[in-house]
């Protein structure tokens, strides 16, 4: 982030308990599960928001997702899931998340997903809704909405 850049906002938290099946033959939580971790938490939040996914209509799709990995988390373990908003566009925003295992002070992977507005009848991109733009600059607090 550099100077010119508002501090994210943070959107929602999430716990997840690692399960036995989510390591890979190294021992550790698999690298897919991160992005799925990531992905349950935009999900809850837009649901929690009142703007589900869906097809039909308009809505969030994603353009962009990535994780990078800071350090291995094997089982057992407690995760947490931050899920801030990070840049906001005309159309486009990113949602930043950030993955923590209980106990610990540094995080273990952090995410960033682009995500459109989208009119999937249309097929095309369209302007952020008044709401969610406020949810995302903060002037209308996510954990409440």
């Amino acid at each position: 982030m550099n100077a010119e850049q508002t501090p994210a906002v943070l959107l929602s938290t999430m716990q997840f308990s690692v399960r036995w099946g989510d390591m890979d033959a190294l021992a550790h939580i698999n690298n897919t599960l991160y992005l799925r971790y990531f992905e349950e938490s935009r999900v809850s939040w837009a649901d929690r928001i009142g703007m589900p996914l869906r097809h039909d209509g308009e809505g969030m799709i994603l353009a962009k997702a990535c994780v990078t990995f800071k350090r291995p988390v094997g089982y057992p373990a407690h995760v947490k899931v931050d899920l801030l908003a990070g840049p906001i566009g005309r159309s486009s925003f990113t949602l930043l998340n950030t993955l923590t295992v209980e106990g610990e002070n540094v995080a273990s992977a952090t995410g960033e997903c682009v995500t459109v507005w989208y009119d999937y009848v249309a097929q095309k991109s369209m302007p952020l809704p008044p709401r969610l733009r406020a949810i995302l600059e903060g002037t209308i607090n996510s954990m409440e909405a």
